[in-house]
């Protein structure tokens, strides 16, 4: 099977939003953003940042971001079509109703608008793992072997993860699909832990490559267990309707500094 890495199919997101959002003055909606960006930055300089996120600490080391809220995504309601791009990275994992979440999203995009997820497969066997060990083993494991100091501090990875049912991509994408999306880019990609750990501990890289490729000739090579992230992008149909607008409620915003 040829790997596909994280990066060739960033580039090639990053390309095809180039291509449909053309001009000035995009609003973009970054739902659980934090203080690091997967947009290009020749969009975002045409672009006006929404950046919503649940953790303070997150928010305050945000330096691009045109406006902050402290919000949670699944119950944050904003007016109907208020954005051309939502964009949703290495968040859904860590949702208890990601589904909630979703919805609020097609409302809150133009017709015509994209939604942009990227999150890591719960099928896949670096998954697999992830379900089945606690969250002090995932904060043991960046801090001691991939070598992040400030592991499970306030506004570190690793963040607890849920992997709710939806968030598998054939999950996610019918989901979508009943909400009136249009599949418009999905590719699987060689997991970030994995590319990490190679990186950082090249025999263990080695030894869970080797692990993975037997566990892919087990299942007859019908997927790559070693895809471990994936990236979706969908539209909203222009024909799409919306809802009438809703308030707001519990939320703190901070103005970009």
């Amino acid at each position: 099977m040829k790997t596909v890495t994280g990066q060739f199919s960033l580039q090639a997101v990053r390309e095809l939003l180039a291509e449909r959002l053309p001009g000035d003055n995009i609003r973009i909606y970054e739902a659980g953003g934090g203080s690091a960006s997967f947009i290009g930055a020749d969009i975002r300089k045409r672009a006006e940042v929404t950046v919503l996120d649940i953790d303070a600490t997150q928010l305050e080391n945000n330096t691009y971001a045109d406006k902050k809220i402290l919000g949670d995504v699944q119950a944050f309601e904003f007016p109907a079509s208020s954005f051309e791009l939502i964009v949703c990275y290495n968040v859904i994992e860590h949702l208890d109703a990601p589904d909630r979440a979703f919805d609020l999203f097609f409302r809150a995009l133009d017709p015509g608008g994209l939604l942009f997820i990227g999150a890591p497969n719960p099928s896949s066997f670096s998954g697999y793992i992830t379900k089945m060990t606690p969250h002090w083993f995932h904060v043991w494991y960046y801090k001691y072997i991939l070598g992040y100091k400030s592991a499970g501090q306030p506004g570190s990875v690793p963040f607890r993860t849920v992997y709710h049912p939806v968030v598998s991509p054939r999950v996610l994408i019918a989901h979508c699909k009943k909400l009136g999306f249009r599949v418009v880019y999905f590719k699987e990609y060689q997991g970030d832990l994995l590319r990490q750990l190679t990186e950082k501990r090249p025999l263990l890289g080695k030894l869970l490559t080797a692990t993975i490729s037997c566990a892919n000739a087990i299942t007859l090579w019908k997927r790559d267990l070693g895809n471990g992230d994936f990236h979706l992008v969908l539209e909203k149909p222009r024909s799409a309707g919306v809802s009438p607008s809703a308030s707001m409620k519990n939320v703190v915003e901070y103005q970009a500094r």
